[in-house]
Formats: C-alpha cells, structure tokens, sequence
C-alpha cells in the first residue's frame, strides 16, 4: 500500500474521516499532522457513529496504530473524553502514539480566544487552538515531553497568569499529572515510529485535518485556522518529508460548504443551499453549528490540485445531488468586469467573485449506497467525468452515503 495522503480540497468537511477510515482497512499506521480539537472527522460503521477530533479514523480498526504528530495541538481533557467514548461504544482501546514534541492546548487558551473575540471575527470553533499555535510559534509553549517535570509544569501555568471562570491553576497541574500518568507509555518519538513503518514497507495514511482552503498560507487568509493543512504539512507536523508519499489524496464533496466567517463564491442562502444542508445532514461535528452550502466550485478545486499535486481525488457525497433537475458547477469568476480562472489570494477579491456556472443535467435516480460505478445514472457518470477532465485528475473514490460501505473504488485513468 505504501504512503498515501488524505488531504481536504475545500473548506475542511468534505468526509475524509469516511475516506480514511476505508483505507486504513489495509493500514498499519494513521498519521494526524495538523490542528487539533477544532477538527472533526465522522466515521459511521457497524459500531456506530464516532465523532473523533484527536484520535486519527484509522485508529478504530485494530492492528492500525493512530499516530499523533507533533505538528497537532493536544488538548489532554478533550482527547481523554473521546476515547472514553470510543470504548462506549464498545469498541477496543485504540492502540495511539502522542508525540512528545506536541504542543498542549489549556484552559488558558480557550479563555484567550473568548476574550480576544476571535471566534465572532473569524468564526473559530472556540477550542483554543490558534491561541496554543501562537504560543508555539513564541516559543512560550507546554509539550507533552515537559509533563515528565511537575516543576515545570507549574513554573509554567504561574508565567501564563491567566485569571477566569474554570481555570484553577492547581486543578489543571492535577489533570495534567494524571494524563502524563496514564499515557506515558503512549508518549514517544513520533518521528522515528513512522520513519520505521515506511523503512518496513507498511501501508501508513497520513490524515489531513481541515481543508486546503483553510490554510494558514494558502487559505482565504484571514478567514483560515492555525496549521498548515496542505500535503506540506506532513512535513512541518511530522518530521517525515512528502517524498515519501507515494499518493497524495485529494478530497472534494459534489457540492461545497463552509463553516464560520469568509468569502464563499458559490454559496447558495435559498432553497438550493437549504437542500442540500438538509440531504447532507452538514452540520459541524465539532461545534454543530449549519454549514453554509453552495454549488461545486471548479475554480477553487483546481487551485488545491496546484498546491498539493493531487494524484487522483476522492469526490464525496455524489448521492445528495439526486433529485436536482440540474446542477451548476462553478467553472471561472468574474471580478470588477474581468473574467478569471485563477484563485485569487486575497479574501476581498474573492468576496467580490461572482461565479461562471455551467449547467449540467442532473439525475432523478436514488444512488444512495450504490457501489459499482456503471450502475450510476448517465447524468451522473457524467458529472464525474466533467470534474476529471475540469481537473485533470481522476477519481478514484465515490462517495454515495454515510455508511463506511457505501462508495465505489475506481483505477486511475
């Protein structure tokens, strides 16, 4: 199976937990390497519903081994409730490695983000995680190596002097010790773990949190989160280089979304973007806030396939598009009169972005769960190979229902 990267080529939500959690059937290894608990990846199989926001899809099938890099902020309290839900649900403990290198989310960063309005400006998802990446970036940061040494863990939460409701200085170096406890043979070189597995040829997926238009670089800067969500954030959040990768997957609903603040050309606020919240159940696995929903947006699609070198794509959530007489899909913009077909860098022009559609026909038929592509109307079929050829890049996963069954595998074209 060798190296293959999961990676959003939208607005984060396009279902990559489905897309990874299939892959990792054949997986040794599944690597988160960016954000934290503002993530949230759903996995629907015969257990059940898990919503996991730490603990990579893999994970939950015994013998693949979740690796937390360090390029993920760690919220200790977060990820101790998750897996005390996974096993709930009556499910093995999932066998995890945290890398010491990571950076903790605390109480004090969640109340800096309330207090700092950054949630209402940019539509944050309140878990403190931009606040943790800016004490990183300051070098002013707790890591999980650091819980090894009390002292410095209360040297620590004194020089952060953060006052507020819920946040005990005490109680938290309690919470901490008692994580450091219980996984402290979970807590490693992260690294070296997965350096290993590729030197042995085993099959290891890297997770890709969020999505490439969040980017912290590439994004619709300032409306982005922290991290770097592109296939070069394998690199900045495991210390593992992307010539590794031997398959970069890049995934896209048949539509699109997006959750908070920022410009989003092909939103559609009527009937059409009520359908398809509806049909897609969109709403955030981590916040539960509505998803603001729109058509397939080409030109935004194309650039992520610029950044990250996509080898083939996964295209998600075909089967909410039944029903529609036609469907539109964004193939250029206008801005101030000219017409583009480039992604524009700055989130002002791209408010301004007024979308070129082309109309395909669309489809009557119920796809849902189908799993051999020639059984798919021809409308369908059709929709599909106009996003290859839009793209240049094949699909290979279709995505017809929530359940971890419902998809098609294609080859490469």
């Amino acid at each position: 199976m060798g190296a293959i990267a999961v990676i959003g080529a939208q607005w984060g939500d396009e279902a990559k937990g489905k897309i990874v959690h299939h892959l990792c059937r054949r997986a040794r290894m599944c690597v988160r390497f960016n954000g934290g608990a503002n993530a949230g990846h759903t996995v629907e199989d015969a257990r059940g519903t898990a919503r996991l926001h730490l603990v990579p899809c893999g994970a939950l099938y015994p013998g693949c081994q979740g690796v937390i890099g360090h390029g993920v902020t760690v919220d200790p309290w977060v990820l101790t409730d998750e897996l005390g839900g996974i096993l709930a649900q009556g499910r093995s403990h999932p066998e995890l490695l945290l890398s010491e290198r990571a950076h903790l989310v605390l109480p004090h960063h969640r109340l800096e983000e309330e207090r700092e309005g950054v949630a209402e400006r940019l539509g944050t998802t309140r878990r403190g995680v931009g606040p943790c990446y800016a004490d990183r970036a300051a070098r002013r940061g707790l890591r999980l190596a650091d819980l090894a040494d009390e002292r410095r863990v209360r040297e620590h939460l004194r020089a952060a002097r953060v006052a507020g409701d819920g946040f005990d200085p005490e109680q938290v170096v309690e919470d901490l010790l008692r994580f450091r406890e219980r996984f402290a043979a979970h807590i490693g070189d992260a690294r070296a773990a997965i350096a290993g597995a590729l030197e042995r040829g085993e099959g290891v997926v890297f997770e890709g949190a969020q999505g490439t238009l969040l980017d912290l670089d590439f994004g619709t800067y300032p409306y982005a989160t922290s991290s770097t969500t592109t296939v070069h954030g394998i690199g900045w959040g495991t210390g593992i280089s992307t010539a590794r990768v031997e398959r970069v997957l890049g995934v896209t609903k048949a539509y699109t979304t997006r959750v908070g603040e920022g410009p989003f050309p092909t939103e559609e606020r009527g009937e059409i973007g009520d359908r398809l919240r509806t049909a897609g159940r969109e709403y955030g696995a981590t916040t539960g806030r509505p998803r603001r929903c729109g058509w397939l947006d080409l030109v935004a699609l194309r650039y992520a396939h610029a950044v990250n070198a996509f080898t083939e794509l996964a295209l998600t959530k075909l089967d909410v598009l039944s029903g529609l007489r036609e469907i539109r899909v964004a193939v250029g913009y206008r801005i101030g009169g000219q017409r583009v077909t480039g992604f524009p860098p700055r989130a002002e022009d791209l408010a301004r972005a007024e979308p070129i559609y082309e109309v395909l026909r669309g489809w009557e038929e119920d796809i849902a769960g189908i799993r051999d592509y020639e059984r798919l109307p021809s409308a369908a079929r059709h929709f599909v190979r106009f996003v290859e050829a839009q793209v240049g890049v094949s699909v290979t996963f279709i995505g017809t229902g929530p359940g971890e069954e419902a998809i098609i595998v294609r080859g490469r074209r």
